[in-house]
């Protein structure tokens, strides 16, 4: 995964920042609704990180056994 743009990152943490002033209340209002809000989300991204490095791992595996046949390939040749 490509590294997150920086300007990308701060209009999130605007956008972050807006929607918890929009909560109003008090700052352990605010604090509480960031803890459900992570423990919502956390999970997933842990899903999908756990996922993504499945996948990197497949492909790794099928670049090693490419690699493998091109070197049997390559050994016959002499």
């Amino acid at each position: 995964m490509p590294p997150p743009n920086k300007a990308n990152v701060t209009a999130l943490q605007r956008n972050a920042a807006a929607l918890l002033k929009l909560l109003g209340g008090d700052d352990d209002a605010r604090l509480r609704f960031w803890e459900i809000f992570k423990g919502i989300t956390t999970p997933v991204e842990v899903r999908l990180i756990d996922q993504q490095m499945s996948v990197a791992a497949e492909t790794i595996n099928r670049v090693t056994e490419s690699i493998k046949g091109l070197q049997k390939t390559a050994g016959g040749m002499n």
